[in-house]
């Protein structure tokens, strides 16, 4: 009887003994099974070491891992069940104590009474925080990794004894299957990182495609307008729809633009467009009502020609765009200009063939490029010379670009702008120069002919424009625009006579005056003409031609010797004073 009955409680104990380990595998399964699903890796240690102690059944269950930095430590980075801050950030010599010798010889240790086991290295500050929170008995196991020990799972009681070789076996198991998760979480980090990094890669790619290919688009606009022959309209619109936002564009190469697609540049912006053009980068600034906006310069050989302005912050995105369109205005400026100075020089050009042959001796390709400027024998047109200082002429060229653009013929001959224009025109810069208030232009003088529908007669008439400038500027001419109708009846007479007669009158009378000029250098011709515009004054000559009273009596004696005493007297007196007024507007005289 009594073997049967220790038969049966050793049998009961071995089935007990089986369900125990049966539960324990579904625990550690469970165990398993749960922190690989954890993907934060902070939540998976606490998962792991909160688990641990269910199963070990300690009074605390911590988690270590050995630093990577080859400081010798190994760090407590998951707790449960401990009380004190400093037992959870306790760093272990590696070596010392349960943990340190765990983690640096990868071996299960345990220790019944921490405080009094001498086989143990102690460490004084780890012995004060230990001793501080109560432990006694630790229980730690390695955790390892393919490169070796990673770290180590500790249980510790706050009471003195062994561990079970239950709680050893249920430690160890732990402790593998942690070292195995945390590797594979750390796996699983690195590989995120990767994506993480692959898909920005991406989209670093896909924004600098992006960009590029906005500024691709800026270029396209560029052919576009130029292909098309389009102008500013054209190129800001294009700009606009690549920015997303108004563009406004500058032309620096002209004083008066009244193009609409064209902004006028501040005092605000200029110094900006010129710190941009130094720089090579676009500048902000703000508004007085402290609205920003943004300013690149375009330039030519380093130059500021023009710039481009965008209202508001400049992103860092559409800084490069504002630069390439700043490139892009400043190679359509150069093309302009090339096309402007070409065309200059062609209308030049066809000027210089115009007044040197003639009708006669201009062929059809001529006749055709001056009809399409207005230019033609069966509409009446005028000369124009314009003869002035070379900042005053600038500004009158400016005028007539911001006035007529491309549609008027003029060109730049010996320091003066000739210009062959349709009648209507004319009418415009009549008008102008006559308007009330109108401005004053620097002592600048237009001589002009008299309406004109042959182009034969061309040579000729710009020859007479000339003599009426030159005579109105030794005249003291206070108008600007001057004709032969400036000087009277003699201009309207010589308006409708042959030039060579009058040459000859005019010799026949005053020759010996002019003979005695040309051979002394004296100034007698234009004396008398003062003397005779004068009233016989000899007060109001010798201001006129800024001499003493004397000089002029001394001049009035020579006139005297030269044509006769009765020279200023009567009917002689009036056709002298005629062919003086003549001698100034027919040209140089040539002595005989």
């Amino acid at each position: 009887m009594m073997d049967e009955r220790t038969s049966a409680e050793e049998h009961e104990q071995l089935l007990e003994w089986a369900r125990r380990q049966q539960q324990l595998l579904t625990s550690i399964s469970d165990f398993a099974a749960s922190i690989t699903r954890i993907r934060d890796h902070s939540e998976a240690l606490h998962e792991l070491v909160s688990k641990a102690r269910l199963l070990i059944q300690t009074d605390m269950v911590y988690l270590s891992l050995n630093g990577t930095d080859g400081s010798g430590y190994t760090n407590i980075v998951a707790t449960d069940g401990v009380w004190s801050e400093e037992y959870r950030r306790l760093r272990m010599p590696l070596g010392a104590g349960v943990l340190g010798k765990v983690a640096k010889f990868g071996g299960v240790a345990q220790t019944a009474d921490y405080q009094n086991d001498s086989e143990l290295v102690h460490d004084a500050e780890v012995d004060r925080i230990v001793a501080g929170e109560g432990v006694r008995a630790i229980l730690g196991a390695p955790m390892r990794s393919e490169e070796g020990v990673i770290g180590a799972l500790l249980a510790a009681n706050r009471f003195p004894g062994k561990f079970s070789t239950e709680q050893v076996f249920i430690a160890q198991t732990l402790a593998n299957l942690a070292g195995v998760a945390i590797e594979n979480q750390a796996r699983v980090d690195e590989l995120e990182a990767t994506i993480d990094e692959l898909r920005g890669q991406t989209t670093d790619a896909d924004r600098e495609l992006a960009e590029e290919r906005r500024l691709a688009r800026v270029d396209e606009v560029l052919l576009s307008v130029m292909g098309r022959g389009a102008g500013f309209t054209e190129l800001g619109e294009g700009m606009s729809r690549v920015m997303g936002r108004e563009v406004q564009i500058v032309d620096l190469t002209v004083r008066h633009d009244l193009r609409n697609a064209v902004a006028k540049i501040g005092d605000a912006e200029r110094p900006l467009v010129m710190l941009s053009a130094r720089a090579g980068e676009p500048m902000t600034s703000m508004r007085e009502d402290g609205a920003p906006f943004a300013v690149m310069a375009a330039t030519q050989d380093e130059a500021a020609v023009g710039a481009v302005m965008v209202e508001g912050e400049l992103l860092e995105k559409d800084a490069a765009v504002l630069e390439r369109c700043a490139r892009v205005l400043g190679v359509f400026l150069s093309g302009q200009h090339r096309e402007r100075t070409a065309i200059v020089r062609r209308r030049r050009e066809l000027i210089a063939q115009l007044l040197a042959a003639g009708a006669r001796g201009l062929n059809i390709a001529v006749v055709t490029q001056l009809r399409e400027l207005g230019i033609a024998e069966s509409e009446p047109f005028r000369i124009l010379v314009i003869d002035g200082s070379e900042s005053t002429l600038g500004d009158f060229q400016h005028r007539l670009d911001l006035d007529f653009g491309l549609s008027l013929l003029y060109g730049e001959f010996d320091g003066q702008i000739v210009s062959l224009m349709p009648e209507e025109a004319f009418e415009r810069i009549r008008a102008m120069f006559d308007a009330r208030g109108a401005r004053g232009w620097g002592g600048m003088l237009v001589g002009h002919s008299p309406r004109l529908h042959m182009l034969e007669i061309v040579p000729e008439e710009y020859a007479l424009v000339l003599r009426v400038l030159n005579a109105a500027r030794q005249s003291g001419h206070t108008r600007t625009l001057v004709s032969l109708d400036s000087y009277g009846v003699i201009g309207a007479f010589l308006s409708k006579v042959t030039i060579e007669p009058t040459k000859q009158a005019i010799v026949a009378a005053l020759g010996p005056v002019l003979d005695y000029d040309a051979e002394h250098g004296t100034d007698l011709a234009d004396t008398a003409s003062a003397y005779l515009d004068a009233a016989h004054s000899v007060a109001k000559t010798a201001e006129r031609m800024h001499v003493h009273a004397n000089t002029v009596r001394q001049r009035l004696d020579r006139l005297a010797q030269l044509l006769g005493a009765d020279w200023a007297e009567g009917q002689r007196g009036l056709d002298h004073h005629i062919l003086l007024a003549a001698h100034r507007l027919v040209g140089p005289y040539r002595p005989r």
